[in-house]
């Protein structure tokens, strides 16, 4: 590995290492695992990402596997940004490259963070409507392609993808964005990495119509190459949605082109608490009708807890107790914010505690948010790790989803409080459990099993709200049927043939390999949602 470093050193302009205490900075993720990786990557420029891949690609020609794994600011839960052989850490691509104020355009690097990105664009009067940690980076957004608050109002990061540019697994760069077919075949007909790549992604739809005609019926399930059923849409081909989703497994985004919405006019949130479970969700229902921006739902037992420990919101003028606290974000101008505040209002059973947004209680109104992060990192006895977030559950299920999370927490004897989003039925639980004994980290394994049976039986999907990676697919990957599996292989196949991209992430992941894996310290820094 010295030897390597010190070759790619001498090849690019950015830095490799191989110091064990650097490689071992790298090996976690917000996941529950730990891999170590031999050689970690910080490129400076898209040509240093093009030689590197290029140099494990000539390696896996001669029968010498290098790994290759992506990595934005390690917030993956899934495990798909930590790896064995080389990690490329995306860090410095961290700029804004250009701005159209008037097309309502951004051209930024694939590492630059969410927040820092809606910092810059809020100085010009625009935002990139998503809801989600302001940490992540916009590569990792593409790569994990996870429902965010706003996705029922705004379509989520999808939406505002015009065009990347990626580095293939050999080395070579292609740009993707909408064509029409004329200008597909054209492509294809091309003596080119890239012409190849259409040909093979052509001979894919054509050979797997039927399977991919039905993984079209599953709209709520991110897992595999869930996007092979928007490559070829109408009038065009597209094989950006194929990046999607795809946790670095098809190739490395280097560039990308968004568009970007004018910044909202003024919002105004409304606090409502119940302690009958069946009467919040005839509000939620009701609600969800209205088109708000978010609909956030959580658990009082998580703002009593943070209250105990000395975070308690002034909204809160009487004892929490048990049941459910909901936070409506309308996101509307005055006149039709108003409105809808009023009807949501009127439905509300008499007696029932809510309050609304106001200048002078918007800060404890912040406390709500605040009181979620002190829950997630308050507990001495274990970690709140996210082992199985993002799972989608529908609306109309959601009261037995509550009913068998009852179930469960008697069974596993741990607290099992939810959070999440209503609108998108996107939905989190997180057990602390102890991960530095050999009994938490069976129980976290048995969480897994009985987690996804109560999922399933409420025909939700633990990859509704976002891809599998390794984590998921300890259960995910037997229910795959004998054709989309060889659909999603063949997807695989086109664009990196000899596997070198993230393999065993998706439809790679080996159980025992994974468990393996687990994690037997507990992760330093701060949990988050």
């Amino acid at each position: 590995m010295s030897k390597l470093a010190e070759y790619l050193n001498r090849h690019t302009i950015g830095n490799v290492f191989d110091r064990p205490s650097i490689c071992e900075a790298y090996s976690t993720d917000r996941s529950i695992l730990k891999i170590t990786p031999r050689l970690v990557a910080i490129p400076e420029s898209t040509d240093d990402i093009r030689k590197l891949l290029r140099f494990a690609d000539q390696l896996a020609n001669r029968d010498f596997f290098l790994p290759i794994t992506p990595r934005g600011t390690g917030l993956d839960k899934t495990g798909a940004s930590i790896g064995e052989g080389l990690l490329i850490s995306m860090e410095k691509f961290n700029h804004i490259e250009e701005i159209d104020v008037r097309g309502r355009l951004v051209r930024v690097q694939p590492g630059m963070t969410l927040g820092k990105l809606n910092e810059a664009l809020r100085l010009q009067g625009m935002w990139l409507p998503v809801e989600y940690d302001s940490r992540v980076t916009l590569g990792g957004l593409i790569a994990n392609c996870p429902s965010d608050d706003a996705a029922r109002r705004y379509g989520g990061i999808y939406q505002f993808v015009e065009r990347v540019e990626v580095v293939l697994a050999n080395g070579d760069l292609v740009q993707l964005s909408p064509m029409s077919l004329r200008a597909a075949e054209a492509k294809a007909n091309e003596d080119s990495t890239e012409g190849v790549l259409y040909r093979k992604i052509s001979k894919i739809l054509d050979k797997f119509d039927d399977v991919i005609l039905d993984r079209s019926m599953r709209p709520f399930d991110a897992m595999g190459y869930a996007n092979i059923v928007k490559v070829r849409e109408q009038h065009s081909v597209n094989l950006l949605p194929l990046m999607f989703a795809s946790q670095g497994t098809l190739g490395i985004i280097s560039d990308i082109i968004l568009h970007v919405e004018p910044v909202p006019p003024e919002s105004r949130r409304l606090l409502v608490s119940f302690h009958d479970l069946k009467a919040a969700q005839r509000f939620l229902n009701f609600v969800c009708d209205l088109e708000p921006a978010t609909v956030k739902i959580c658990d009082l037992r998580i703002l009593e807890d943070a209250s105990d420990h000395g975070k308690k919101s002034e909204l809160f003028i009487r004892k929490i107790g048990r049941g459910m606290a909901v936070v409506v974000d309308f996101g509307y101008g005055r006149f039709r914010l108003n409105k809808r505040m009023k009807r949501a209002l009127e439905v509300l059973p008499e007696g029932t505690f809510c309050v609304e947004e106001t200048p002078e209680n918007t800060m404890a109104f912040q406390c709500i948010d605040n009181a979620l992060l002190c829950y997630l990192n308050n507990d001495d006895r274990g970690e709140r790790a996210p082992i199985l977030d993002d799972v989608f559950v529908p609306s109309m299920h959601f009261g037995d989803f509550l009913d068998g999370l009852k179930t469960l927490e008697q069974t596993l004897g741990v607290e099992l409080p939810v959070f999440g989003s209503f609108a998108t039925s996107n939905y989190y639980v997180r057990p602390d459990f102890d991960c530095q004994s050999i009994d938490g980290r069976k129980k976290i394994i048995e969480f897994i099993r009985l987690y996804t049976q109560l999922v399933e039986s409420c025909q939700g999907s633990l990859t509704g709200n976002g891809p599998e990676g390794r984590v998921k697919a300890l259960m995910m990957g037997k229910t795959l049927g004998v054709g989309e599996r060889q659909l999603y292989a063949s997807i695989k196949e086109a664009f990196d043939p000899r596997g070198i991209l993230n393999p065993k992430v998706k439809l790679g992941a080996e159980v025992k390999e994974t468990l393996r894996y687990l994690r037997t310290r507990e992760r330093g820094g701060i949990m988050t949602p």
